[in-house]
């Protein structure tokens, strides 16, 4: 009888081996639990990195496209102030001839696209042709002290003619004033010519 188990201690020899497994159990879930855990802390932290690098790389370039527009904002700018400084030169230089020019009388200047490795000629637009006529009419004068070449902005048919009175024999001369065309032929007689007109034919009337 001493060797029979009594309901008591089967009772706890069962809790003391489900409490062990229990144990054993919970450890082992620790530790898969922990281990995952891990992985997906790693995987977390990796994601972190790369999109923090990915970021750090568009700002890089970001800043460098930033900077470079600004290097050609300074160029372009110090472009500006030169071609501002050479312009108030020359109206200062222009102001020292004989030829009295208002300023009001001017209503636009800006310079146009020239031949390359040449300063870009400057178109002036005047507010009454009296102003124009009187800067022409003095034209060698400033290009002698200026040593600039100043002429009327002639229109493309115009220029036609002008060539066209340029090749022809029987004219000596030709140029370009206050809008027409004029030429001096064989006998210095001067002529006013049209775009339309046979110059044979004109400089016989």
């Amino acid at each position: 009888m001493k060797n029979i188990l009594k309901k008591e201690d089967v009772k706890l020899i069962v809790t003391e081996t489900v409490t062990s497994l229990l144990t054993q159990m919970k450890k082992e879930m620790k530790k898969e639990l922990k281990k995952e855990m891990m992985v997906e802390i790693q995987s977390n932290q990796e994601k972190v990195e790369q999109h923090f690098k990915s970021e750090v790389s568009r700002l890089s370039a970001r800043i460098d496209s930033v900077e470079f527009d600004n290097a050609n904002i300074l160029e372009k700018n110090a472009s500006l102030h030169k071609e501002n400084r050479l312009l108030k030169e020359e109206i200062e230089n222009t102001g020292k001839l004989d030829v009295n020019i208002d300023q009001s009388e001017i209503v636009a200047a800006h310079r146009i696209p020239g031949k390359p490795g040449k300063p870009r000629p400057i178109l002036v637009k005047f507010l009454r042709m009296e102003s124009k006529i009187a800067l022409l009419r003095n034209r060698k004068l400033i290009n002698e002290k200026l040593e600039v070449r100043i002429s009327d902005d002639v229109t493309r048919l115009n220029q036609g003619l002008l060539n066209r009175l340029y090749l022809h024999e029987d004219v000596t001369s030709a140029w370009y004033f206050n809008g027409h065309i004029y030429g001096t032929d064989n006998n210095g007689e001067r002529h006013r010519f049209d775009i339309y007109d046979n110059i044979r034919q004109k400089l016989k009337s």
